[in-house]
């Protein structure tokens, strides 16, 4: 079997590998950041400049964890989640599975499609991830030739990959409530190194064959933002995604819920 990497654009990403459907790719173990202070100083330093006051900024650490770091943490949480509750399956699964921490991740929707609405439930001071266009690519795999080239590391060899499956996004378009977000496209991370997840086996034939149950080692390369925790009530974000082919994904749009502080 050939190696595939798992894409994904807040909805499935056509390019010989896909996140949804039934393609084999990464696997992800839920390992949110410890609800670590956020550097605030940084935080108000970069928010000047901030043309997108509702996000954190490219250069932030929120909760303790770069946005290179929450990107992969996105990809830990959809692959920790079994398949039959996972919502990367189904717009009408719940989005709460498998979600923890101070970062609400949001499900992604199919590749190329429009006008889908699935609706979330968010807790009152919680932050919210969207990968908007993303490729994770893991190691090891059963295909025997998906290895290294002679002499070159692992992580070189798989960010390879992923910035390669990655690199056809012409456009990203944002809203939340109405209000577009700007310049998208430089929120766009890779990782520095290899980091370690771990994935639910019953994925392994529903989403990724490299999955083995075990820690293993991957990267990724993915368009990310992370909104600052929303006031309470309702809010909309859609989105819209165009490559350099001229394939369109969305808009698509995501109710979120933010529940009073003291609701049960």
């Amino acid at each position: 079997m050939t190696k595939q990497r798992v894409k994904w654009r807040a909805v499935k990403s056509p390019t010989r590998f896909f996140l949804g459907a039934a393609l084999a790719f990464s696997l992800v173990a839920v390992r949110h950041a410890s609800g670590a202070p956020q550097r605030e100083a940084e935080v108000e330093d970069s928010d000047r400049q901030s043309v997108n006051p509702a996000l954190f900024p490219k250069g932030s650490h929120p909760y303790g964890e770069s946005l290179e770091r929450w990107a992969e943490n996105w990809w830990r949480w959809v692959m920790s989640v079994p398949a039959a509750e996972n919502p990367f399956f189904s717009s009408t699964s719940d989005c709460s599975a498998g979600q923890r921490g101070p970062v609400f991740f949001v499900p992604p929707f199919p590749v190329g499609s429009k006008n889908i609405v699935r609706s979330c439930t968010v807790e009152h001071g919680t932050a919210i991830g969207v990968s908007e266009s993303t490729v994770l690519n893991d190691f090891p795999c059963p295909d025997p030739s998906f290895v290294p080239a002679p002499g070159q590391s692992l992580f070189d060899f798989l960010l390879a990959g992923a910035v390669a499956a990655n690199g056809d996004v012409a456009q990203i378009e944002t809203t939340l409530d109405g209000e577009p977000l700007n310049d998208l496209l430089s929120y766009h991370y890779a990782s520095h190194d290899l980091f370690y997840f771990k994935g639910d086996l019953s994925l392994q034939t529903t989403l990724d064959s490299c999955i083995t149950g075990s820690f293993q080692p991957a990267v990724v390369d993915s368009y990310f933002i992370l909104f600052k925790p929303l006031r309470p009530g309702h809010h909309v974000i859609t989105r819209r995604i165009v490559t350099n082919k001229g394939i369109v994904s969305g808009p698509n749009s995501v109710n979120i819920e933010v529940l009073r502080e003291h609701a049960h």
